[in-house]
């Protein structure tokens, strides 16, 4: 009871802490089994002799009595502990509440009786307690029928193939230690018989060696033949159905495909006792070790993924043995299991003989069918968890580069303001993504004057942005250069873009250059939305100007002046404010983009730009942006 509360179904942890524990109750309990056996060996041969023993019995029966009530308490202490462990599988769970259940009903009776029994009368149970002592000893017949339930129905083991492979085995190896065992008497006797007293010392010491010696020769000879017996008889302890609980557990959470071989071929090994195991994985169109155990290292082979060696397993999906000799021979294999998922075979595996030389039975070949389909199964959603993982560090590293992007981005857009007093002035962009096309700066001009620009590249997103990066290059190195020639600066500016661009690339440029003195508002406008002068009821928009920059080498742009007045607004804006849509897919439109800015009179630059903003977000009604939205406004003075 002791052992198997330790061993069954599993090994008790605190066992597996303090494996000296267990001999604390085994020692005395093989003890007093020796003593009653010398007992009834004495008692039969020389029963006065024997009756020397007798002060000694009461002590002995005090120890067999503790013994006999401590090792049921640790057995039903294990049990229960077992039955708290959540890691233990469900059809152990059942098997141990059964076991529990039925072994505390049986024992429970004499064990109860027994301590009234101490307490009360000081003595163990007699003819006092007939009635309660048949009923106890009846209780134990529970016990037996508990245990052949658990094994046999609840098939808790293979009870057929312990019983055939165990005594077979333990036949097999007893035989050989008893065979060792009077042996090794038989040397003995023989040498001290011939020491008698007309043997010289000599001579003594010499049969001494030889007796000595011979006992060695005979231990070793044992070792040998019992090595040869292990391996000949050798004992598959395994258990078919707790092998695929724990496994079919184990392989359900593990992701790391190196982590699930390991788990796989350990387990594999355990159980059939396999000395050589080799993975071979799918990479491309060939098939490659990815974990090699009982080889010389390095195990160097290459299968091609459409070699007829593996296409029985393709074909069959089932356990296989290969073929002797060809491309498979370095593997030493004497069974291929396919590792498949449901549209292709990933790998297989390669099982080497069993240490018992024995070949892998129908039942084997069962076992492991299931092990290499659960495998299979597991090693594809490992793969898909590894490529997810790869995905999302690569989104993630791509969000982070983008992050960076728009920091640097928005470094490009103005971080000062060059003051003017003849105008107030501010700007906003907002990408439809983390960067953005959309392009505004002012430039404080070496002639005292202020330059104004506004942008949108074609596209969105990373190319967009560095198109958009190019254009504020070349317009900050044509500004300072150019003087009052607007149009000639466009002209540098679109050769300068269209040579640093695809031919696919371009980019919608108004650029104007505001003369404080005058209030004088020389511009050109390449293709952009035009801007729009409000003045009271007056509506004045900038248009002249010629293509979008980039668009064509050679391309003639015309400037035009405009004279601004002290409360005229001036308004710069993209397509994402004018087109912003809503969930009907709307657009909100240039007129409203105007009536929403006069709304804004009073209102300071970036007053103008956040009514402006909020309005085009209410017409858009949570609808998502799909442009870069980018503003300007100034207020003349």
């Amino acid at each position: 009871m002791l052992l198997f509360g330790l061993y069954f179904p599993q090994r008790w942890r605190f066992d597996v802490y303090a494996p000296w524990f267990k001999w604390i109750f085994v020692a005395p309990a093989g003890l007093l089994a020796l003593w009653d056996i010398a007992g009834d060996a004495l008692r039969s041969v020389n029963y006065p002799a024997a009756q020397r023993l007798v002060p000694y019995i009461p002590a002995v029966g005090t120890a067999s009595l503790v013994v006999a009530l401590l090792t049921p308490c640790i057995f039903f202490i294990a049990l229960q502990d077992k039955f708290r462990d959540q890691s233990l599988a469900p059809d152990d769970r059942r098997r141990l509440r059964l076991l529990y259940l039925g072994c505390t009903a049986a024992l429970s009776p004499l064990f109860l009786l027994t301590l009234f029994s101490l307490a009360v009368h000081r003595r163990m149970p007699g003819d006092q307690d007939d009635l309660l002592l048949a009923i106890s000893l009846l209780a134990v017949l529970l016990f037996p029928l508990t245990m052949a339930y658990v094994l046999v129905v609840q098939r808790a083991m293979d009870v057929r193939m312990v019983i055939r492979q165990g005594l077979q085995y333990a036949l097999a190896q007893g035989g050989v230690r008893v065979f060792q065992i009077f042996l090794i008497i038989g040397v003995s006797l023989l040498a001290v018989n011939s020491m008698d007293n007309h043997t010289s010392r000599p001579q003594k010491m010499t049969l001494m060696a030889v007796g000595l010696v011979a006992i060695l020769r005979v231990r070793q000879a044992g070792e040998k033949a019992r090595a040869w017996v292990d391996k000949r008889f050798f004992r598959e302890a395994y258990n078919a159905e707790q092998i695929l609980s724990e496994l079919s557990e184990q392989v359900r959470t593990i992701l790391d495909t190196r982590a699930l071989l390991d788990t796989v071929t350990r387990k594999l090994s355990e159980s059939l006792h396999v000395d050589r195991e080799a993975v071979m994985l799918r990479d491309g169109g060939w098939f490659r070790p990815a974990l090699a155990e009982g080889y010389a290292p390095p195990l160097e082979l290459a299968l091609p993924a459409d070699s007829d060696a593996v296409e029985p397993l393709r074909r069959s999906r089932e356990p296989v043995a290969p073929e002797p000799g060809g491309p498979l021979a370095p593997l030493d294999a004497q069974l291929l299991l396919p590792l498949a998922s449901k549209k292709e075979l990933l790998g297989f595996i390669a099982l080497g003989p069993k240490k018992s030389g024995e070949p892998y039975s129908p039942s084997d070949t069962q076992l492991l069918r299931t092990v290499a389909a659960q495998t299979g199964l597991a090693l594809e959603n490992s793969r898909l968890s590894e490529a997810i993982a790869a995905e999302t560090a690569q989104r993630e590293m791509l969000s982070r580069e983008i992050e960076i992007a728009r920091e640097v981005q928005q470094r490009l857009f103005p971080q000062t303001m060059p003051e003017i007093a003849e105008m107030s002035y501010a700007g906003h962009c907002r990408p439809a993504r983390g960067v953005g096309g959309d392009y505004y700066d002012f430039l404080e001009l070496p002639n005292g004057c202020l330059g104004i620009a506004i942008g949108d590249v074609s596209g969105k997103g990373i190319p967009a942005a560095l198109l958009m990066a190019s254009l504020q290059a070349s317009v900050r190195g044509q500004s300072y250069s150019r003087g009052n020639d607007v149009a000639g600066l466009m002209a540098n500016v679109n050769r300068l873009v269209y040579d640093a661009s695809p031919s696919n690339r371009y980019a919608t440029f108004f650029y104007a250059q505001f003369v404080p003195a005058t209030r004088r508002m020389i511009y050109v406008n390449g293709g952009h939305n035009p801007p729009m002068v409000l003045r009271g009821a007056e509506t004045i928009r900038l248009e002249t100007g010629g293509p979008p920059v980039g668009l064509f080498r050679p391309a003639q742009y015309e400037q035009a002046e405009v004279q601004l007045d002290p409360g005229d607004l001036l308004v710069l804006f993209t397509d994402g404010i004018s087109e912003a849509e809503n969930p009907a897919h709307d657009e909100w439109g240039e007129e409203a983009l105007e009536a929403s800015a006069r709304k804004c009179d009073g209102a300071s630059p970036s007053e103008a730009i956040e009514r402006i903003m909020r309005n085009a977000d209410e017409f858009a009604a949570g609808a998502p942006q799909h442009d870069d939205m980018t503003l300007v406004v100034g207020l003349v003075r």
